[in-house]
Protein backbone atom coordinates (compact mmCIF):
# COMPACT_ATOMS: atom_id res chain seq x y z
CA UNK A 1 0.00 0.00 0.00
CA UNK A 2 1.40 3.40 -0.91
CA UNK A 3 1.93 6.14 1.66
CA UNK A 4 -0.74 8.27 -0.05
CA UNK A 5 -3.40 5.53 0.15
CA UNK A 6 -2.39 4.86 3.74
CA UNK A 7 -2.91 8.56 4.55
CA UNK A 8 -6.29 8.58 2.77
CA UNK A 9 -7.40 5.54 4.79
CA UNK A 10 -6.24 7.14 8.07
CA UNK A 11 -8.13 10.35 7.26
CA UNK A 12 -11.29 8.38 6.48
CA UNK A 13 -10.87 6.20 9.59
CA UNK A 14 -10.68 9.35 11.73
CA UNK A 15 -14.05 10.49 10.36
CA UNK A 16 -12.60 12.88 7.80
CA UNK A 17 -13.55 13.26 4.15
CA UNK A 18 -11.54 14.01 1.04
CA UNK A 19 -12.95 15.23 -2.26
CA UNK A 20 -11.40 16.53 -5.45
CA UNK A 21 -12.34 19.94 -6.84
CA UNK A 22 -10.40 20.40 -10.08
CA UNK A 23 -6.75 20.34 -9.02
CA UNK A 24 -7.56 20.95 -5.36
CA UNK A 25 -8.20 18.54 -2.53
CA UNK A 26 -10.99 19.49 -0.16
CA UNK A 27 -10.59 17.97 3.29
CA UNK A 28 -12.77 18.02 6.40
CA UNK A 29 -11.40 16.53 9.59
CA UNK A 30 -12.51 16.29 13.19
CA UNK A 31 -10.34 18.35 15.56
CA UNK A 32 -8.62 15.27 16.98
CA UNK A 33 -7.25 14.41 13.51
CA UNK A 34 -5.91 17.87 12.64
CA UNK A 35 -2.25 16.71 12.63
CA UNK A 36 -3.05 14.80 9.44
CA UNK A 37 -3.41 18.12 7.59
CA UNK A 38 0.38 18.65 7.57
CA UNK A 39 0.92 15.18 6.11
CA UNK A 40 -1.75 15.88 3.50
CA UNK A 41 -0.05 19.16 2.52
CA UNK A 42 3.33 17.44 2.24
CA UNK A 43 1.93 14.66 0.04
CA UNK A 44 -0.63 16.71 -1.91
CA UNK A 45 0.42 15.50 -5.39
CA UNK A 46 0.57 11.83 -4.45
CA UNK A 47 -2.73 12.02 -2.58
CA UNK A 48 -4.42 13.76 -5.52
CA UNK A 49 -3.23 11.00 -7.86
CA UNK A 50 -4.32 8.27 -5.43
CA UNK A 51 -7.75 9.88 -4.97
CA UNK A 52 -8.25 9.93 -8.73
CA UNK A 53 -7.41 6.21 -8.88
CA UNK A 54 -9.77 5.47 -5.99
CA UNK A 55 -12.52 7.82 -7.24
CA UNK A 56 -15.07 5.02 -7.70
CA UNK A 57 -14.53 4.12 -4.04
CA UNK A 58 -14.82 7.66 -2.74
CA UNK A 59 -18.43 7.13 -1.68
CA UNK A 60 -18.12 3.94 0.33
CA UNK A 61 -21.36 3.24 2.16
CA UNK A 62 -21.19 4.04 5.88
CA UNK A 63 -21.83 0.40 6.78
CA UNK A 64 -18.77 -0.84 4.88
CA UNK A 65 -15.19 -0.02 5.88
CA UNK A 66 -12.38 -0.49 3.37
CA UNK A 67 -9.51 -2.23 5.15
CA UNK A 68 -7.18 -3.03 2.28
CA UNK A 69 -7.05 -2.27 -1.46
CA UNK A 70 -4.32 -4.13 -3.30
CA UNK A 71 -5.80 -5.61 -6.45
CA UNK A 72 -4.27 -8.77 -7.80
CA UNK A 73 -3.14 -8.95 -11.40
CA UNK A 74 -5.68 -10.38 -13.84
CA UNK A 75 -6.77 -13.04 -14.47
CA UNK A 76 -7.88 -14.13 -11.00
CA UNK A 77 -9.64 -17.45 -10.49
CA UNK A 78 -12.35 -17.21 -7.85
CA UNK A 79 -13.55 -20.18 -5.84
CA UNK A 80 -15.95 -22.11 -7.99
CA UNK A 81 -16.05 -21.58 -11.73
CA UNK A 82 -15.34 -17.86 -12.10
CA UNK A 83 -12.38 -16.03 -13.59
CA UNK A 84 -11.99 -12.26 -13.20
CA UNK A 85 -10.23 -10.53 -16.09
CA UNK A 86 -10.67 -6.92 -14.89
CA UNK A 87 -10.07 -6.83 -11.14
CA UNK A 88 -10.75 -3.10 -10.73
CA UNK A 89 -14.13 -3.27 -12.45
CA UNK A 90 -14.97 -6.47 -10.55
CA UNK A 91 -14.10 -4.82 -7.21
CA UNK A 92 -16.12 -1.70 -7.96
CA UNK A 93 -19.23 -3.59 -9.12
CA UNK A 94 -18.99 -6.05 -6.23
CA UNK A 95 -18.77 -3.14 -3.78
CA UNK A 96 -21.90 -1.73 -5.39
CA UNK A 97 -23.66 -5.09 -4.96
CA UNK A 98 -22.55 -5.08 -1.32
CA UNK A 99 -23.88 -1.54 -0.84
CA UNK A 100 -27.26 -2.66 -2.20
CA UNK A 101 -27.25 -5.80 -0.04
CA UNK A 102 -26.46 -3.73 3.06
CA UNK A 103 -29.08 -1.08 2.30
CA UNK A 104 -31.88 -3.46 1.42
CA UNK A 105 -31.27 -6.95 2.82
CA UNK A 106 -34.41 -8.35 1.16
CA UNK A 107 -33.17 -7.43 -2.32
CA UNK A 108 -31.24 -10.30 -3.87
CA UNK A 109 -28.06 -9.27 -5.70
CA UNK A 110 -26.88 -12.79 -6.57
CA UNK A 111 -24.76 -13.33 -3.47
CA UNK A 112 -25.10 -12.88 0.27
CA UNK A 113 -23.20 -10.04 1.94
CA UNK A 114 -20.76 -12.56 3.41
CA UNK A 115 -20.16 -14.12 -0.02
CA UNK A 116 -19.57 -10.69 -1.56
CA UNK A 117 -16.99 -9.88 1.13
CA UNK A 118 -15.27 -13.20 0.42
CA UNK A 119 -15.27 -12.58 -3.35
CA UNK A 120 -13.72 -9.13 -2.82
CA UNK A 121 -11.03 -10.67 -0.65
CA UNK A 122 -10.13 -13.10 -3.44
CA UNK A 123 -9.19 -10.20 -5.75
CA UNK A 124 -7.27 -8.26 -3.09
CA UNK A 125 -9.90 -5.99 -1.48
CA UNK A 126 -10.65 -6.42 2.22
CA UNK A 127 -13.70 -4.80 3.77
CA UNK A 128 -15.42 -4.99 7.13
CA UNK A 129 -19.19 -4.82 7.53
CA UNK A 130 -20.03 -2.42 10.34
CA UNK A 131 -23.51 -3.81 10.88
CA UNK A 132 -24.72 -7.32 10.34
CA UNK A 133 -27.09 -8.02 7.46
CA UNK A 134 -29.53 -10.90 7.34
CA UNK A 135 -29.88 -11.97 3.74
CA UNK A 136 -32.55 -14.31 2.41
Amino acid sequence: MTAAINLIMRIRASGGTLTIRGERIRCTLPAKASPLIEELRAMRGEVLLALRQLLPLSSMPRDIRLVHWNLKDSPVRLDGCSVVTDTKRFAITTLEQLRIAMGNPKRWVGWSAAQLVERLDQVGVSVVLVKEVNTP
